[in-house]
């Protein structure tokens, strides 16, 4: 060994961050089907705590973002129509539930 610092360029950091995409991809849908599934075959267990972490991880990702000016044009709008379309998704899926358990 020559005693050289080890020294990290842009294409260092952009294979590490991809590295941390795939990680926090893999968390988050892991918890998300992990609380399905534990939601269907244990249905007095709650989940909520695993679709906390969910949650807390996106927003914790955004704020990040948005402290640093890197959210696209347009976030604020795709999420509000997102968030919409979840909501009525819910709702349809509740009412179907509710309509076929009785």
């Amino acid at each position: 060994m020559n005693g050289q610092a080890i020294i990290k360029d842009e294409r260092t950091r952009t294979i590490e961050n991809a590295s941390y995409r795939v990680g926090f991809n893999i968390i988050c849908f892991g918890l998300l089907i992990d609380s399905f599934l534990r939601s269907l075959l244990y249905p007095s267990e709650s989940v909520w705590d695993l679709m906390a972490l969910v949650v807390v991880s996106g927003f914790a990702a955004t704020i990040y973002q948005a402290r640093h000016k890197t959210l696209p044009p347009h976030f604020l709008r795709s999420m509000f129509i997102l968030g919409v379309t979840v909501a009525l998704l819910s709702a349809a899926l509740v009412f179907v539930i509710v309509k076929f358990r009785q």
